[in-house]
């Protein structure tokens, strides 16, 4: 019986954790996306892409593909309450 517990303990964890981080990604993702239709200006149609990875450094980081620019990805964070924009690189296999 106890075997059980620690089993259902252990998937409930993972399974709290993948919610959260679902959550958290889609939630920045549309944070983002918002940013730079309302604030900077951006169409809807002008961006191409918004994906919202969690990671090291920065912990949530967000790479936005802009459909005139496809060889080039932008990274947006959140710090003190405000989106920024901190680099942007080159899609990879793109020279």
């Amino acid at each position: 019986m106890k075997k059980y517990g620690i089993a259902i303990f252990i998937v409930t964890l993972f399974a709290s954790i993948w919610i959260l981080s679902s959550y958290t990604k889609s939630y920045t993702q549309n944070e983002v996306f918002s940013y730079l239709v309302k604030a900077q200006g951006y169409k809807p149609s002008e961006i191409f892409s918004v994906e919202t990875q969690i990671a090291k450094a920065p912990l949530i980081s967000t790479q936005v593909t802009f459909k005139d620019e496809t060889n080039t990805r932008y990274f947006y964070k959140k710090e003190h309450g405000k989106i920024i924009q901190y680099n942007q690189a080159l899609i990879k296999g793109v020279r």
